[in-house]
């Protein structure tokens, strides 16, 4: 069994005709209000009504499509259903037990498929395919050619890994960064915070007088203190200079 859902007018049967080269004669319409279903067809389309009909006849959906999937009703059938669980939960009681019920038959018809298709904007996207066959199905060869496997018994080929692409070497920016990720145009910043060359350009990170890279960085780190807190004194003693000016 194949199982086609997507939402209304989105090109489902159009799918399934040109795919498996049927016609309107391999297909069945399931009409509103009415609990019948042509099994003798390929193709059954518009499931969902089917599932209203059954609830508006006080049947539980899913036991009955329970019932014939245990009776095999379904086997070498393609289901077309529309997808009516999405957008705004209905008001009227009814129409959220359609709801429901097309939800829980559609699980119990994808557990039970050999393939599962959605169709959007007429795109298929295969959601599952448990179909054993040594090549692609063509659209010429119809419908049976799909559950031949099962006769001949045929096995799935295995899927082809794609080699991994060795990783790509980061090389080192060629700019200084300052605030901004990496490449982004940032400008190194000064002691103060501010814009600026870069704060690290007069000291000496390796080692130097028998220094090791910790002492000296310590070293580095005491004398940027020491000028830090001189240029503070200076600008206080400038504001201050200024007050007594003023005054």
């Amino acid at each position: 069994m194949i199982l086609v859902i997507g939402g209304a007018y989105q090109g489902k049967l159009d799918y399934v005709k040109e795919t498996y080269g049927l016609t309107d004669e391999d297909v069945f319409t399931c009409e509103e209000g009415s609990t019948a279903v042509g099994f003798d067809e390929k193709v059954v389309d518009h499931f969902e009504r089917y599932v209203l009909a059954l609830i508006k006849a006080g049947q539980v959906p899913e036991r009955a499509v329970g019932m014939q999937l245990r009776a095999n009703r379904y086997k070498g059938r393609i289901i077309i259903c529309d997808d009516i669980s999405q957008g705004v939960v209905p008001m009227d009681a009814t129409e959220r037990a359609w709801r429901e019920g097309v939800g829980r038959t559609m699980v119990r018809l994808a557990g039970q498929a050999d393939k599962v298709v959605r169709v959007f904007c007429g795109i298929p996207e295969v959601v599952k395919d448990e179909t054993a066959k040594e090549e692609p199905v063509k659209k010429t060869d119809g419908l049976e050619a799909v559950f031949a496997s099962e006769a001949n018994g045929a096995v799935k080929p295995e899927t082809a890994k794609t080699p991994e692409k060795p990783a790509e070497e980061i090389k080192p920016a060629d700019k200084p960064h300052g605030i901004g990720g990496r490449g982004q145009g940032a400008q190194p910043r000064t002691p103060f915070g501010l814009p600026g060359a870069n704060p690290f350009e007069n000291y000496n990170f390796g080692e130097e007088g028998g220094l090791t890279p910790e002492e000296q960085f310590r070293a580095n780190f005491e004398k940027m203190k020491k000028e830090r807190a001189a240029a503070k004194a200076k600008a206080k003693a400038e504001q201050e200079a200024k007050e007594k000016k003023e005054e």
